[in-house]
């Protein structure tokens, strides 16, 4: 069995925090030999695709039901290695939501993975 990492995502207000997240959590996994899900990657990614998306509470830190499922998402394509675009659960949240946090999610693996 493989330890992982789950690589936090950047306060809403501190953007650039992901960039040191990112590094610092890849450096922990690779001297470590731990596998890294980069939630972090994907947040920020799924930012850049529609900045109109809530993926904060109101505290600016802790995950909204969206970035939430982002980070699920995330979750699923590191440790399956298989796209979550397509997924039918919605947890409520409006299909093109759904499709963009998947697309982020599984994007952001694939880039953080080198595939």
């Amino acid at each position: 069995m493989r330890p992982v990492l789950f690589m936090s995502w950047a306060y809403k207000d501190k953007p650039e925090m992901t960039a040191q997240l990112a590094e610092e959590y890849t450096n922990a996994g690779n001297a470590n030999d731990m596998l890294v899900i980069p939630a972090g990657l994907a947040f920020a990614k799924a930012i850049a695709m529609r900045p109109e998306l809530e993926l904060y509470e109101t505290d600016k830190r802790h995950p909204s039901l969206a970035g939430t499922y982002l980070a699920a998402a995330t979750v699923y394509a590191t440790l399956y290695r298989k796209s979550p675009v397509g997924n039918t659960y919605t947890a409520g949240l409006p299909r093109d939501v759904v499709s963009t946090l998947q697309t982020a999610a599984w994007d952001a693996t694939q880039a953080y993975f080198g595939r």
